[in-house]
């Protein structure tokens, strides 16, 4: 089977917008993961939504299709940060947000009740450093609740509708970078973790999840567009070189190999290092 289709991995849409990234456009799940998954996505009907003319899907998509070529152990996925200092740039909050929502997805995959709290509480904390608690103390609220109650169709939607809520709400007050870079925490997440799934049981149809050249050069150009002195921080200009590695990767063959997704999941897990995996 070729997945060539499956262009786009995990954007937590958000941007979350992701993932996923923000990505997606709403797309209500069922408690179980639809077995009958496509083995393939069609981008031109993708349930996904079209950021400057790239499409970034939602993470749980690109998760049951990696389900239907695969078993992963999703709780082995799951990774929480330690707690992060407050006074943080609001640049690498965003990108955290981002990310903290992709480990959203993941726990759910995993139906991880516990943990799901943990990210729920974790959530609305860092919604308060970025000054938007009010918008998002509902679903986070949600969630915890949903997450005891085994309702994994409520979490997932509380996740999509709090990285739409944070989305929107930065994009009203034309805060258009912070909002990308909710995408990109929440699509970085999401690939470091499907790169280690790919990595530990290698096939290219599951590679083929990770062609996905448009959306790094969208990401690029976002970051090289940026205005201000968050642009310039060492943890922004690491990332935008960590995406310039991983799009050559992409680009310099017509088929990614294990050593291919092995380079990926390395890069991308530096990328973390930089902002959301920081040593206490």
């Amino acid at each position: 089977m070729s997945a060539r289709p499956l262009l786009s991995l995990f954007l937590f849409r958000i941007a979350f917008p992701v993932l996923a990234l923000c990505a997606a456009l709403t797309g209500k799940l069922e408690a179980e993961i639809d077995p009958a998954a496509p083995e393939r996505i069609d981008l031109t009907n993708f349930p996904g939504e079209l950021v400057d003319k790239v499409v970034v899907p939602i993470p749980a998509e690109i998760f049951a299709v990696l389900d239907k070529l695969d078993e992963p152990d999703w709780n082995s996925g799951i990774e929480l940060p330690a707690e992060s200092g407050a006074g943080r740039d609001r640049a690498i909050l965003a990108l955290t947000f981002g990310s903290l929502v992709g480990e959203g997805f993941i726990a759910v995959q995993a139906k991880n009740p516990d943990e799901i709290q943990k990210i729920g509480r974790r959530v609305l904390s860092l919604s308060e450093s970025l000054g938007l608690s009010g918008a998002v103390r509902p679903h986070s609220l949600a969630i915890v609740e949903a997450a005891g109650k085994s309702d994994w169709a409520k979490v997932r939607d509380e996740l999509d509708a709090t990285q739409q809520t944070v989305r929107t709400t930065m994009e009203r007050l034309r805060d258009d970078e912070l909002s990308g870079l909710v995408s990109l925490g929440g699509w970085l997440r999401g690939t470091n973790v499907v790169t280690s799934f790919i990595s530990n049981s290698f096939s290219e149809d599951k590679a083929e999840l990770l062609n996905q050249p448009g959306l790094l050069a969208h990401f690029r150009s976002m970051l090289g567009s940026m205005k201000g002195p968050s642009g310039k921080t060492p943890q922004i200009r690491a990332i935008s070189t960590g995406l310039a590695r991983l799009e050559a990767i992409i680009n310099q063959s017509a088929a990614i190999g294990e050593e291919d997704v092995n380079q990926l999941r390395e890069i991308s897990r530096a990328m973390l290092d930089e902002y959301y995996f920081v040593k206490p």
